[in-house]
């Protein structure tokens, strides 16, 4: 018992830690009082299940990953022909990978801004975020009051929050890496490109 406690202790004082949080900050995200808390990451008491579960959910982890050190470090490798096709959309691409970083979902895509194809997408939620990075070829995008010109080598960051869209602007296809950041906190726990192509 003693060994699983320090090893929790470890664990909720390391996760805390990388995500930034103050003790206090994860109380209030989790729920769980300070009291809990502090007894926790000093190895003593015998938290609830249900507490475990609120801070698992609250450092964006599974109850199992509060337990000790981390595993070693895995090397996550995605080949060009690999990751989710996005075929019948007005700009088609793939999803690469879809991972959780503390409190965020985020997404990375590489898409193809076709010519004439045109894409508005709608909000993403609450504090989502793109970053574009323009490949190759030219590309109109951003929040549609607020369209910006890319061409290769540029980069964009806007909210994503809001309806957003994307159109080429030559007669060749541009090509995009995006990656979307969700805040964990608005419920989503998977996304998809929601998107109304005109």
């Amino acid at each position: 018992m003693e060994a699983t406690s320090s090893g929790l202790a470890e664990g909720v004082r390391r996760l805390r830690a990388e995500r930034g949080l103050t003790a206090a900050e994860l109380c209030v995200r989790s729920g769980v009082s300070k009291a809990t808390l502090s007894a926790i990451e000093a190895g003593r008491g015998n938290p609830r299940l249900e507490t475990l579960r609120d801070l698992a959910e609250a450092l964006a982890v599974d109850v199992i990953d509060l337990l000790g050190a981390p595993a070693v470090p895995a090397v996550t490798v995605v080949r060009r022909a690999e990751g989710t096709e996005l075929p019948d959309l007005a700009v088609p691409g793939r999803l690469v990978r879809s991972v959780t970083m503390g409190a965020a979902l985020v997404e990375f895509y590489e898409l193809e801004v076709v010519p004439g194809g045109h894409e508005t997408s709608s909000s993403h939620g609450v504090g989502a975020h793109e970053h574009v990075f323009c490949l190759e070829g030219r590309v109109r995008v951003g929040p549609i009051d607020a369209l910006v010109d890319l061409e290769e080598g540029d980069y964009v960051s806007y909210p994503a929050d809001r309806p957003h869209s994307w159109v080429a602007i030559d007669d060749e296809p541009a090509r995009v890496w995006v990656t979307q950041v969700m805040p964990l906190a608005q419920g989503r726990a998977a996304t998809t490109r929601r998107a109304a192509s005109t």
